[in-house]
């Protein structure tokens, strides 16, 4: 940058150059110089799959908070894995694999054998999940409270388990709403302890 006095004050542009006078009254002469742009492939990729990955992830944003109990960064903290780890197939070609997208974590012990079912001409969606709690493990306790998250991706809405359900139920039931194609929407599956002190990892069931 070039700095040069001038007798009078001069500001503005002038062809590539732009002139202006600093709070000291030296008059400065700085070149004009377009926003570096190359729209590389890598580039262009990394917009695109940056993009993708916000968008996708934007309808989960307030869920992903209550699922790692209130850390108020860990949205784009799991925007970040994403961008890393969900991404699938190359540009621009890409898509976002939902199956690797966490939306709560914690040392709740998930049950076994959890597993969703759609059913023809219908919006309802059935869970069910081995109830037995028979492990000595403390973290297994038959009143933990099971968070199912259902996302449209087309729309960007989702839709969660509504009342209480318990682990101790072994099934649950939600009925999308209309327009939503059930075979094709997204779920996951967690727990919540009874004092909701405690979160469990969450699961992607399909």
């Amino acid at each position: 940058m070039a700095r040069i006095k001038i007798t009078g004050i001069i500001s503005g542009k002038v062809g590539t150059v732009s002139i202006y006078e600093t709070k000291h009254g030296t008059q400065v002469v700085r070149s004009i110089t377009k926003a570096h742009d190359p729209k590389t492939p890598k580039q262009l990729a990394h917009r695109m799959k940056f993009s993708m990955v916000n968008k996708g992830l934007s309808p989960l944003n307030e869920i992903i908070k209550i699922g790692f109990r209130g850390d108020s960064r860990i949205y784009r903290t799991q925007v970040g894995k994403a961008y890393h780890e969900a991404i699938a197939g190359e540009y621009p070609n890409f898509t976002l694999d939902y199956s690797k997208v966490k939306i709560a974590e914690g040392d709740l012990q998930l049950p076994e054998d959890i597993a969703v079912k759609t059913h023809e001409n219908s919006q309802q969606v059935s869970f069910t999940w081995n109830p037995d709690v028979s492990s000595d493990s403390k973290a297994v306790n038959g009143n933990d409270i099971v968070k199912i998250i259902c996302l449209n991706e087309e729309v960007k809405a989702t839709r969660q388990l509504t009342g209480v359900v318990r682990r101790s139920a072994g099934e649950a039931s939600i009925e999308l709403p209309e327009g939503w194609v059930p075979a094709e929407t997204h779920y996951w599956f967690y727990l919540k302890s009874n004092d909701s002190e405690m979160n469990s990892d969450s699961i992607y069931v399909k």
